[in-house]
């Protein structure tokens, strides 16, 4: 092998591996944490940032939106399913918001308002926190709010996000379950930063759930979103249009997610039917039936800076 080929071969790798350092936010270093405090929101999106309607890049954050149609069987025409994969350089990018910016507050707004308030890239409807008070365990960017677990007619599955960006399902969750699972995720140097209790899980250490759950009328067709996590800073929102019969059930959405994301290790379902929204710059992509003000919402965050 003669000199030049070698050296032709060192440049053509040197190139490889320096699109691949561009390419991931994760490894760029021009990036900071965001502060916990619900009433901090992220950095201005970079004029530039925006590749296309449905891939934004900075320093501190990768998104990239897809869509695929689909006729399942529970569904009485065929719909739309879109979805957005999240790369992040810090886990503090991923964040929520109350409506109005306050958990005592019962206004409900629309999630284009709180978006573009938070200076969202991607942003969806979290789980209709402030519905009701006596329900759920509730954790928002690591403020305690609520414990009404024992007091729930039926048990629910509860997501915790902790400070590293990780998800936890606690199945069928009892107030004794989150106390024992908080102190020894606390004894391993973490603490959890925002909870959700909707569910069902979808998708748990990798492997598709049987879906038992009689509630969130699992068996009907109709508007379904679902946030996952596909490794250590990526992840995934998953949305299906729907409703007036059309749409998708949860075990059809549990079966369908690794199909489009192979690597998912948790998939979590949430609030759908007419609160079933996916934002991408201030702006809902997906379409569903009788939309309406929600509660609270859950975002990707830029860190980029100025």
């Amino acid at each position: 092998m003669t000199g030049k080929i070698i050296r032709w071969i060192v440049t053509v790798l040197l190139l490889a591996a320096m699109a691949m350092v561009v390419s991931s936010p994760a490894s760029l270093a021009e990036t900071h944490p965001l502060a916990m405090d619900m009433n901090v929101f992220g950095d201005e999106m970079k004029a530039d940032g925006w590749i296309s309607k449905e891939e934004y890049q900075d320093e501190s954050i990768h998104i990239q939106l897809d869509s695929r149609t689909r006729k399942t069987k529970s569904s009485a025409d065929k719909t739309t399913i879109t979805w957005v994969t999240v790369e992040i350089a810090d886990a503090s990018q991923l964040r929520t918001y109350f409506s109005d910016g306050s958990y005592d507050s019962r206004k409900q707004e629309r999630s284009n308002v709180m978006t573009k308030r938070t200076r969202a890239v991607v942003a969806m409807n979290a789980d209709f926190a402030k519905y009701t008070y006596d329900f759920g365990y509730i954790i928002r960017q690591g403020v305690f709010y609520r414990d009404a677990l024992d007091q729930q007619k039926y048990p629910r599955d509860v997501l915790v996000i902790d400070s590293e960006g990780d998800f936890s399902i606690i199945p069928n969750a009892t107030s004794g379950d989150m106390q024992a699972f908080l102190a020894e995720l606390e004894a391993s140097g973490r603490i959890a930063v925002n909870s959700f209790t909707f569910g069902p899980a979808l998708i748990n250490n990798g492997e598709v759930q049987t879906i038992t759950s009689k509630e969130h009328e699992a068996k009907l067709a109709t508007a379904r979103i679902c946030i996952c996590q596909l490794d250590h800073l990526r992840y995934a929102i998953v949305v299906v249009n729907g409703g007036n019969g059309v749409g998708i059930n949860l075990q059809e959405l549990a079966n369908f997610i690794p199909e489009i994301l192979p690597d998912c290790k948790v998939a979590y379902n949430l609030d759908g039917g007419g609160s079933a929204h996916l934002l991408l710059n201030g702006k809902m992509v997906n379409k569903t039936a009788n939309s309406r003000g929600i509660s609270d919402i859950i975002y990707f965050a830029s860190a980029a800076g100025e």
